[in-house]
């Protein structure tokens, strides 16, 4: 009988450490998993280089976080959406970012329809008081835009055949934000950040 308590017992140890150990390698698995991604942001400016402060700071936030990022003038979107596709079709990216302000905004979503054509998906796309009419691609996950309604601004319209997320932040009741400072505003740049941290979703 002593026999028959001590077997069971070595075996219930077993089983107990069979299931400690199951949760272990489920996390060391998507740790792998989330240090394997490489995600990308494209972070494109307005009409002059000056006028879009927030999209530097982004910039400098990513960079001091070790993340990939490009910062360019939105007049460069189309070679920058050729560099997207080659690198996600090789695997040198899995997950693509777009953010723009003003007319970056709509070079954001110019990328988002080249990536498109392509087949590709993009993770995030981040747009701060776009100045001409914006319809999201279907291969957008999510787009969120601020913008004032106040100014010059403009919400991001639904396509007819897009299944994401889209969400318009009007900031237009705040007196102190204007089109350039709208970019640096506290809540706004937190926000950005939480949204490009959290974006994972696979561009193939």
């Amino acid at each position: 009988m002593l026999t028959y308590f001590g077997a069971m017992s070595r075996l219930a140890i077993k089983f107990l450490a069979i299931l400690l150990l199951v949760p272990g390698a489920s996390l060391a698995t998507s740790a792998a998993a989330n240090a394997n991604m490489h995600r990308k942001v494209y972070l494109l400016r307005g009409l002059t280089n000056v006028l879009s402060p927030g999209i530097d700071q982004l910039a400098d936030e990513l960079r001091n976080r070790n993340m990939d990022a490009t910062i360019t003038n939105h007049a460069f979107s189309e070679s920058l959406a050729n560099e997207a596709i080659q690198d996600c079709m090789s695997g040198r990216v899995s997950s693509i970012v777009l953010v723009g302000h003003s007319l970056g905004a709509s070079a954001a979503v110019s990328m988002a329809e080249q990536l498109q054509k392509a087949g590709l998906r993009v993770a995030l796309i981040v747009t701060l008081d776009p100045v001409v009419k914006i319809v999201v691609p279907n291969n957008v996950h999510l787009l969120r835009n601020f913008y004032l309604s106040s100014g010059v601004g403009t919400k991001v319209e639904r396509g007819g055949h897009f299944h994401g997320t889209l969400q318009n932040v009007d900031m237009g009741r705040n007196a102190e934000l204007g089109h350039v400072s709208l970019t640096t505003a506290p809540p706004i740049q937190r926000q950005i950040m939480q949204d490009i941290l959290a974006a994972n979703s696979a561009c193939r």
